[in-house]
């Protein structure tokens, strides 16, 4: 399926404009988060596909293996130069010690002592190590250097990802008419083997679709499950909900005190784009820390 830009950037308005009715979110952040999904967006409409590398067969496949581990992904070099200048130009122009620290990465790519594949690679691989070395050097925006990276390999990422999924699906046969859904076991995602996001309530039966953490990919994942550490006993799986956050719930695991929040909004007029989910649910992830739970994923914005 191709991407199409304008219906995505129809509900990324759609979307923003309901994020903008949260008083709770910074107007700074949320004009941060606005203009890095619209960059993001045109990016992923220009990205130049790439040859679908080797995938994990079937067999190892239907054992938890991801089809494309996350250190194997490749993407678009040139254009994801262009969306990281473009991401850096906006952290600068918002002044401040975002604007500073901005201008700290600016200068250092000019010396050499930063390169964009440099970075990105490191995102790739989840270099933890070689982003908290840049950490180091910008105190006042630790995060800035992987939001950068990760930021700007998003689109060819995603694009990958769809390339992917629907081989997969072609030589299983998932994507013919009246083929059953596929009900992924394994907890990570099922493309690049990454914890998941946010997750989301479909159709009339309620089915649970995961979003990845790293690729984007959505796919659909046991209802009564742990996607962390696979526990399945109802009695350690529970769930709640908050006053003021109506079509959002917390699933919660007892067992490994992990969390994901999912959002139920097939009983309202809203638009669903899983990473603004994830902002606009933010006042849960506040809720589910007080209650004991930990997140093992990071928003898709880096904090």
């Amino acid at each position: 399926m191709s991407f199409d830009f304008d219906h995505e950037m129809q509900r990324l308005e759609g979307k923003l404009k309901a994020l903008r009715s949260k008083e709770y979110i910074p107007d700074a952040l949320l004009e941060i988060v606005a203009r890095t999904a619209a960059i993001q967006v045109e990016a992923r409409a220009a990205v130049q596909a790439a040859p679908l590398p080797e995938l994990a067969t079937p067999d190892a496949h239907a054992q938890g293996a991801p089809l494309l581990p996350r250190d194997a992904f490749t993407y678009d070099r040139s254009r994801t130069a262009a969306t990281f200048g473009r991401l850096l130009a906006m952290m600068r122009a918002a002044g401040g010690s975002l604007g500073a620290a901005a201008e700290v990465v600016r200068e250092a790519m000019e010396k050499g002592e930063l390169a964009v594949e440099d970075a990105c690679d490191a995102a790739l691989r989840d270099d933890v190590a070689w982003f908290d070395a840049w950490a180091l050097r910008l105190t006042d925006a630790p995060s800035l250097v992987r939001f950068l990276a990760m930021g700007s390999v998003v689109p060819s990422v995603e694009a990958l990802a769809a390339q992917v999924a629907a081989e997969d699906a072609r030589r299983t046969g998932a994507d013919q008419p009246g083929a059953t859904p596929v009900v992924w076991q394994h907890g990570h995602c099922p493309v690049c083997g990454s914890a998941p996001l946010v997750g989301r309530l479909v159709g009339k039966e309620g089915a649970l679709h995961h979003t990845c953490s790293f690729c984007r990919h959505e796919y659909r994942a046991k209802r009564l499950q742990c996607p962390f550490c696979l526990e399945e006993e109802s009695k350690n799986l529970e769930y709640f909900t908050a006053d003021g956050e109506p079509g959002f719930q917390v699933h919660v695991c007892k067992s490994c005190k992990g969390y994901i929040k999912v959002a139920d909004f097939r009983e309202f007029d809203r638009i669903s784009i899983p990473v603004l989910d994830d902002l606009e649910s933010l006042a849960l992830d506040i809720v589910a820390r007080q209650q004991g739970y930990k997140r093992p994923t990071a928003s898709a914005w880096g904090f």
